[in-house]
């Protein structure tokens, strides 16, 4: 059935509008005209009590027709009925309801709409890139099994020596050999994401791929200088380096001495490799004569990282508080397989949750073919037994 109350709301509404023509006729109107006008006014008045008594009766809103209460109590409409020949200028001012505003931003009674954020473009900002330096100093051999045998040539004892007479025996040398083996490990990592998200986001997949690939090479790297070695597990530099034993001096002085052992036996050690603190440390030493100099450079002009004409490899690989030196042409980079990284939906239930498996990984391992040309160095106190 009809609803009482919106009929008469409608009703309403009808006769407002046929308000302002009658207004604008008002003044040449003649005394029966106003009479009816006034007339028509009264009924409005009767009808709006009528409103206000149904919906009371209906329920407790106080929600009604605010520009129609407005009309009818105005100064100009209450000026008519006292007899003023004219009504002038009705202002009706009713605030905006319900105003549409953000979510959560609005006044009670708003109503919220909701805007979508503005998104930063570049996707993933802050991914970590570390220079990885040791691996481009290595030299790489390409490997095609799962191990890699090689012959350790390691103590050779050059017994070059006059012959002072014909047919005496010639000096003997000595060249110590072993069979050594170097396991080929397999470093990767693995990360889900949905279908929808790798779709609805152009460069996402892209950039992940970035951050895993630096994750497994930064990773090799520290295994390269710090592996335990066993099944599967690459043997590092620290496990097969000789150590220099040298307890005094500056951590620059104690380097130079290996340095110097390094090539009194024949081997021209090219690389240094040490943490960024302890590069610091030297870099930032000053002078202990009064003026307060800095002995390597400046910080304006800091200095290239190297000692005594031997580049610096600086990487958070290498523990601080030791410095490692080698000979590169006596050790190789194991190279079975580069970084790959693939996306597939083929893992698990991947295919039936809409979800990708994102997985970065690669297979390398390391070959000291002489563990002499190397040189473990403590900076600071007694080297570790």
């Amino acid at each position: 059935m009809p609803d009482p109350y919106q009929q008469d709301m409608t009703q309403l509404n009808q006769t407002l509008q046929n308000i302002g023509t009658q207004i604008a006729d008002f003044k040449s109107s003649s005394a029966e005209k106003q009479t009816e006008f006034g007339a028509r006014l009264q009924e409005i008045e009767q009808k709006m009590v009528n409103v206000s008594a149904r919906r009371g009766a209906n329920d407790d809103s106080t929600d009604s027709n605010v520009v129609t209460a407005q009309v009818v109590a105005a100064d100009g409409i209450t000026g008519f009925r006292a007899g003023m020949k004219s009504t002038g200028q009705i202002s009706c001012k009713v605030g905006v309801r319900a105003a549409i505003t953000n979510p959560n931003k609005g006044v009670t009674g708003s109503t919220s709409y909701p805007t979508a954020p503005q998104r930063d473009g570049a996707g993933i900002r802050g991914i970590p890139q570390p220079r990885l330096s040791l691996l481009d100093v290595l030299p790489i051999v390409p490997v095609t099994s799962a191990t890699y045998e090689f012959v350790r040539l390691d103590g050779y004892i050059n017994g070059a020596a006059y012959q002072k007479e014909e047919g005496e025996e010639k000096a003997e040398g000595s060249m110590p050999t072993k069979m050594e083996r170097a396991e080929i490990a397999t470093i990767a990592t693995w990360i889900p994401a949905s279908l929808q998200v790798l779709q609805d986001n152009d460069q996402l997949e892209g950039q992940i791929n970035t951050l895993m690939s630096v994750g497994v090479r930064q990773k090799l790297e520290a295994e390269l200088i710090n592996g335990d070695g066993g099944a599967g597990e690459i043997l590092g530099f620290k496990k097969q380096a000789t150590t220099a034993g040298i307890t005094t001096g500056k951590p620059a002085d104690r380097i130079g001495a290996a340095l110097t052992d390094l090539k009194a036996e024949g081997w021209n050690p090219n690389v240094i490799v040490m943490n960024p603190r302890d590069w610091f440390a030297i870099e930032s030493e000053r002078a202990e004569d009064g003026d307060g100099q800095y002995v390597i450079g400046t910080p304006r002009d800091p200095a290239p990282p190297s000692l005594w004409g031997t580049p610096v490899v600086v990487t958070n690989g290498m523990p601080q508080g030791e410095a490692l030196i080698l000979d590169t042409s006596v050790a190789a980079l194991l190279d079975r397989q580069e970084v790959t990284v693939e996306a597939s939906r083929h893992d698990g239930d991947n295919f039936r949750r809409n979800m990708v498996t994102i997985l970065a990984e690669l297979r390398a391992g390391l070959a000291v073919f002489a563990p002499t040309a190397t040189r473990l160095v403590t900076l600071t106190g007694a080297p570790t037994p």
